[in-house]
């Protein structure tokens, strides 16, 4: 497997010298240790840089490093592969580290070792923020030792595809902004009331015409992202937010209750179960290396099963008595068997209530956005781990909310910063958030999602360039040093 592979990574420097005053050295999110040359001296690479590459995707490597280098400082810059193993510069992978601690020197070289492909990369990411480019063919870089590793596991970004349209450019401009201030994973929200993106082939009917993705275009993003050291998460949001699949085949997901424009599945039938355990077998296909689905449950409008005698039935013989909440949970609870079994790890946002006699599984993660329906001291107590989606400041809404104060929902950096990875907010006064919750440092808070909502693909950077990496740094360093 390329990830279980030893990388040596290696730049020969024909005209490599030393140079004084070097530039200052500012990495974001900011490295545990930068340890400088005392002689505050800098190392020059110029032109010509041969690069010496050992795994199976030396040649995507290579690409992606020199095009990195190439479109942020000069088109001058040359560089050819070299099968020279005592080059001047490495990447080694050594598994004795931690799968993503990496650690760099630059002194008469340039050594990185990392302990996986993806701390590689971080590494990398790292490097790029350190060159300056001294001319057109000179890149110059700080003599000194960079040691490095995240504090939390989980760093994410979510865009919504199903709301607002994102061509497949726009996608990848995302990809390479979390790839650079090293978040790792990507979730792509795929359905909701205005769309399904997803091109099931279980269901030809479900993909929304005037949203043209293919599966081809998802390979292709799972495999540009996962060279640049980013995961992408799927997610189909049921049982709420689901309009498209009561429109598009009622026979199945229709709770036939009489509501026009219903928008929640039919959680009380086994075909509904079947038709999901199809759609969620294609979805992890095509994002095969997402140890993650994300399948929503979010803002479901439960009283719409109500009064509904198929529900009553349904619900009789499975012993969920009259609570309409205890067949909500008891759909996550199948629902997450069926995740499963595809060898995935079922991500939910927040949504059950703490109360309930169905056992709402700890190996569900929770995304905790409102803190409305279930507390976060309440999910870490009874033993759930948590990812802080926190509307206030993680909240990108630049537009298309009837509420006035969420369409303002884009929080400055300087209101980013303040947050941190057990901290909860909301601008609405009948949430609890509105009064900010603290929790103590919790290690089942295992990181946090910065959420881009209803934004074009053409938005996204402009909201996100100086934002993310403000929010990368929150989750990279518990406490940080700036």
């Amino acid at each position: 497997s390329f990830f279980l592979l030893l990388i040596l990574f290696s730049v020969s420097c024909n005209d490599q010298r030393s140079s004084k005053y070097p530039p200052s050295i500012d990495i974001i999110p900011t490295p545990k240790g930068i340890f400088k040359n005392q002689k505050n001296e800098a190392l020059e690479l110029k032109n010509d840089i041969s690069i010496y590459i050992k795994s199976q995707e030396s040649k995507k490597f290579f690409d992606l490093i020199t095009n990195d280098l190439k479109v942020i400082f000069s088109k001058n810059l040359s560089f050819k592969r070299s099968d020279k193993i005592d080059s001047d510069i490495s990447f080694v992978i050594n598994k004795n580290l931690d799968d993503e601690e990496y650690k760099i020197e630059i002194d008469k070289n340039i050594s990185v070792i990392g302990g996986s492909y993806n701390a590689i990369t971080m590494a990398k990411s790292s490097l790029i923020q350190m060159f300056k480019l001294k001319d057109n063919n000179t890149l110059i870089l700080p003599k000194s030792k960079i040691y490095d590793k995240p504090d939390s596991s989980y760093r994410g970004l979510m865009i919504d595809l199903s709301r607002m349209w994102h061509d497949l450019e726009s996608i990848r401009n995302v990809i390479d902004l979390a790839s650079l201030y090293k978040i790792k994973y990507l979730q792509l929200h795929l359905s909701d009331d205005q769309a399904f993106v997803f091109p099931t082939d279980s269901f030809p009917n479900l993909p929304t015409p005037d949203r043209p993705y293919s599966k081809k275009d998802f390979i292709e993003l799972v495999e540009y992202a996962k060279i640049r050291g980013v995961t992408i998460i799927p997610e189909i949001d049921v049982p709420g937010h689901s309009r498209q699949f009561v429109d598009t085949y009622p026979e199945i997901f229709d709770v036939n209750n009489g509501v026009k424009k219903s928008n929640v599945i039919n959680i009380a039938d086994e075909k509904v179960y079947s038709a999901l355990d199809q759609i969620i077998g294609e979805v992890a296909k095509v994002f095969y290396n997402s140890p993650y689905i994300h399948m929503g449950a979010d803002e479901a409008k439960l009283d719409l099963y109500k009064n509904v005698a198929k529900v009553k039935l349904f619900m009789n013989k499975n012993k969920l008595g009259n609570d309409i909440h205890e067949l909500y949970r008891y759909f996550i609870v199948r629902t997450n068997e069926i995740v499963k079994k595809y060898d995935k790890q079922m991500l939910i946002w927040e949504g059950f209530r703490k109360e309930g006699k169905i056992k709402i599984p700890n190996d569900i993660i929770v995304f905790e956005f409102e803190t409305l329906y279930n507390h976060p001291k309440s999910l870490i107590e009874d033993g759930y781990t948590v990812v802080n989606a926190s509307w206030t400041p993680l909240y990108a809404v630049f537009g298309g909310v009837k509420n006035k104060m969420a369409r303002r929902a884009v929080w400055s950096p300087e209101r980013i910063y303040k947050w941190n990875k057990w901290r909860w907010e909301h601008f609405s006064k009948t949430v609890p958030g509105y009064n900010p919750i603290q929790l103590e440092e919790t290690p089942q808070v295992i990181g946090g999602q910065m959420c881009s909502w209803e934004q074009s693909g053409d938005a996204e950077i402009p909201v996100l360039r100086k934002r993310l990496p403000v929010f990368s740094e929150r989750v990279w360093n518990n406490k940080p040093s700036k």
